[in-house]
């Protein structure tokens, strides 16, 4: 942090990060067993295992259905909107995303191509996973969630907890922002996060 000229900073301030898309789910650590080994043989490693392979599944079927995973995957973009200038605004409603050509090399019609797929992901991003999904996914997404719960003893609940309190501007002394990196504003209370930010102020 600089001072403008003139002016003294009185405040430390502490930025902490935590990539949420793999810490609250534990995917990587359900996968390959090493949540489990830590506990040293009081929970099942097989188990675990199963449930990350559940969620792994989960998550690609609705990446690849309703956010064009598979085909945006290799076109890295620092934030959603970085491609905004390639968008005309067309209307999308009988656009075949399937058919359209998209893919190497990132041109500019290619670009184009991929700033409708971006603009398509934000209006879903913003509608929120329950506005899309059927009520058979929800429920298996429901389902998961509550034995991922069980299994890690709270790990879910404890940080959906922690989400609903960071809700709450200073709470305890310090301020929480929850941001989506990749729209590049605050989630409404009610989304899903993957990305949180919490700036304490603590005067040292």
């Amino acid at each position: 942090m600089e001072a403008s000229p003139g002016n003294t900073i009185t405040e430390k301030l502490n930025v902490y990060i935590w990539d949420m898309d793999e810490t609250l789910i534990l995917l990587k650590t359900l996968l390959d067993g090493t949540y489990a080994k830590s506990f040293n043989g009081l929970k099942d490693i097989k188990q675990g295992v199963e449930i990350g392979k559940m969620w792994e599944k989960l998550i690609l079927q609705v990446c690849d259905e309703y956010f064009f995973y598979e085909q945006i995957e290799n076109f890295n973009s620092p934030f959603i909107d970085a491609l905004s200038e390639y968008d005309d605004g067309r209307d999308l409603l009988d656009y075949d995303f399937n058919h359209d050509g998209f893919g190497p090399p990132c041109d500019d019609p290619n670009r184009k191509r991929l700033a409708y797929r971006y603009r398509v992901i934000s209006h879903k991003y913003k509608q929120g996973l329950c506005s899309i999904l059927d009520q058979e996914i929800i429920k298996e997404w429901n389902y998961l969630y509550d034995l991922t719960d069980n299994y890690t003893d709270g790990w879910l609940s404890s940080g959906m907890l922690f989400y609903q309190q960071s809700m709450i501007p200073y709470v305890l002394g310090f301020k929480l922002l929850v941001i989506n990196r990749e729209l590049g504003h605050p989630f409404p209370p009610y989304s899903h996060f993957p990305f949180l930010l919490t700036v304490t102020y603590n005067g040292e």
